[in-house]
C-alpha cells in the first residue's frame, strides 16, 4: 500500500509540474507592417488588443526578415520561423529534408498539445502531420475573405476560441498557432471598419510621393506613375483589415482570462513581413526598405520586462530558440537565429546580432550594421546607402558622399562574412568591384 502511495504522489508531482509549463500563444497576420499597430506609433490605427500585448511585454520596431526567394515573402518568413535555418537554406527545404524536428514538434517533444488554425504558406513537413489538432488550414492566397462559414478572420478567430476552452479541461500546456490572412489582399471585411478610416484623414508617411514607381522594384503592385490618392486607400483597406483582426485578438486573450490561462500564457503577436504602400516609390513587399522588411513582433510572458520598446535590430525568426529558451530546452546546434530571451529579461539591451544582412532573390542585397543600411540592386549594379538614425524614411541616399567611403567597407566586411554563414553565393564583389575594392 507504502508502495502505491508513493507511486500516486509521483504521478501527481509529475502532472504538477506539467502544467507548471506556460502555454503559447503564436498570433501571426500576413503583410503588416510596423506602421499597422497603434502602439508603434504611427498615425491612428485602432489595435487596443494588440497594443495591450506590448503593454504587457517587450516590442521590438526593428525586427526584420531575412529575405525571400519568392514574390509571396510570406513562404520564405514562415519557413525560417518554424525550421530555425536562414533564407537559403530554407529555399531548399521539401517534407523530406527539414534539418530536424520543426518548432511544432519540438514542442510537441517536451509535452505540449498543439493546434493550428489559419493561413499555412511554408515549405517543409505539411501541417496535419505536425500539429495534433488543426481547425481551418488556409492558403495563402484568398479568393474571398467571405465564406458560407463567414468571414474568416471571425473563423479563424472563433476557432482558436474554442481550442482555448476546451483545452482549459485538460492539464496540459499547449501551443496555439493562429494565423490570420488579415490584412492580405484582397482586403475585404465590413464596412464599418472602413468607415474608421477615412481617406481623405489618413497620414501618409514623408517618402509617398506621387511618381514614378522605382525602377529597380521588379514586384511592383501598382500603376505607373504611383497615385498616393491610391496609396490613401490601400492603407484604408490595410488598417481597416487589421482592425477587424485586432478584435478576433481580443476574444483570444479574453478566452484565456476567463479559463485562468492568461497569467500562464507566452503571447506572441507577430507578422511575416510589412508591406510598403509607395513608401520609396514602392507598392510591394519585395524591397529591402524597412517599412517591408520589418515587422511588428511583441512577446508578453511570465516574468519578463513590462511596457518596454526595444529598438536594437533583430530578426523575427529569432522567436523559434527564444521559446525554447524561455522553456529550458535545448536550441539545436544548427539553429541559425539567436534567442531573445537576454532581452526579455533585461539582463542586455544589446541586440544578439552584430548586424543584419537581408537578400531577395538575385536582385537585391543588404545589410545593415552601426545604424546603416547599404542595399545592393545587382542586376542594375546600383547601390543605396542610408542613415537609419538621421533618416527613418530612407529618403537620403548617401552613396557618392565621404561617409560612404568610410562606412562602406565596414559594411561590406559585415556582408562578406553572413554570406559565408548563410550559403550566398552569390559574387557581389564581381557585381560592384569599385565598391569592395578593400574588402
Amino acid at each position: 500500500m507504502r508502495k502505491l502511495f508513493f507511486i500516486v504522489l509521483i504521478a501527481i508531482v509529475a502532472l504538477q509540474v506539467v502544467a507548471q509549463k506556460p502555454n503559447i500563444i503564436l498570433i501571426e497576420s500576413d503583410d503588416q507592417s510596423n506602421l499597422a499597430v497603434g502602439a508603434y506609433g504611427w498615425d491612428k490605427v485602432f489595435t487596443p488588443n494588440i497594443d495591450k500585448i506590448a503593454e504587457e511585454g517587450v516590442y521590438f520596431t526593428s525586427a526584420y526578415n531575412m529575405g525571400c526567394w519568392s514574390p509571396a515573402v510570406c513562404i520564405p518568413s514562415r519557413t525560417m520561423l518554424f525550421n530555425g535555418v536562414s533564407v537559403w537554406r530554407a529555399a531548399q527545404l521539401s517534407a523530406k529534408n527539414v534539418p530536424g524536428p520543426s518548432l511544432v514538434e519540438r514542442l510537441a517533444q517536451v509535452g505540449y498539445t498543439t493546434y493550428f488554425t489559419g493561413k499555412w504558406h511554408a515549405l517543409g513537413k505539411n501541417p496535419r502531420e505536425m500539429f495534433h489538432h488543426y481547425g481551418h488550414i488556409l492558403p495563402g492566397q484568398l479568393k474571398d475573405y467571405y465564406t458560407n462559414q463567414g468571414h474568416l478572420t471571425d473563423v479563424v478567430g472563433q476557432e482558436a476560441v474554442e481550442f482555448i476552452n476546451q483545452a482549459a479541461q485538460k492539464n496540459e500546456p499547449f501551443f496555439l498557432y493562429v494565423a490570420f490572412n488579415a490584412p492580405h489582399v484582397p482586403r475585404k471585411t465590413a464596412q464599418q471598419y472602413y468607415n474608421m478610416y477615412p481617406p481623405e484623414n489618413i497620414v501618409l508617411p514623408p517618402s509617398v510621393k506621387d511618381g514614378p514607381l522605382h525602377p529597380n522594384i521588379k514586384y511592383n503592385y501598382s500603376k505607373n506613375p504611383l497615385s498616393s490618392n491610391e496609396m490613401r486607400t490601400r492603407y484604408q483597406q490595410n488598417n481597416a483589415m487589421v482592425s477587424h483582426m485586432d478584435e478576433r485578438i481580443g476574444d483570444i486573450l479574453e478566452a484565456l482570462k476567463k479559463t485562468g490561462n492568461y497569467d500562464n500564457s507566452i503571447i506572441v503577436f507577430m507578422s511575416d513581413q510589412g508591406i510598403n504602400f509607395g513608401e520609396n516609390g514602392v507598392a510591394g513587399k519585395v524591397c529591402l526598405y524597412d517599412v517591408s522588411a520589418t515587422a511588428p513582433l511583441i512577446i508578453s510572458a511570465p516574468g519578463i520586462s513590462k511596457g518596454k520598446k526595444f529598438n536594437k535590430r533583430v530578426y523575427l525568426q529569432d522567436i523559434y530558440p527564444t521559446l525554447l529558451e524561455m522553456l529550458d530546452t535545448d536550441v539545436p546546434e544548427y539553429m541559425e537565429f539567436k534567442s531573445l530571451l537576454p532581452v526579455l529579461q533585461a539582463k542586455t539591451n544589446e541586440s544578439p546580432h552584430n548586424s543584419i544582412y537581408m537578400g531577395m532573390f538575385d536582385d537585391q542585397r543588404g545589410i545593415v550594421h552601426n545604424n546603416y543600411k547599404l542595399i545592393l540592386y545587382t542586376q542594375a549594379a546600383e547601390a543605396e546607402l542610408y542613415n537609419l538614425n538621421q533618416d527613418k524614411w530612407e529618403m537620403n541616399n548617401l552613396m557618392g558622399s565621404n561617409i560612404a567611403k568610410t562606412i562602406i567597407p565596414t559594411l561590406g566586411s559585415e556582408f562578406f562574412k553572413w554570406q559565408q554563414q548563410t550559403g550566398d553565393t552569390l559574387d557581389v564583389k564581381a557585381l560592384f568591384p569599385n565598391l569592395f575594392t578593400e574588402n
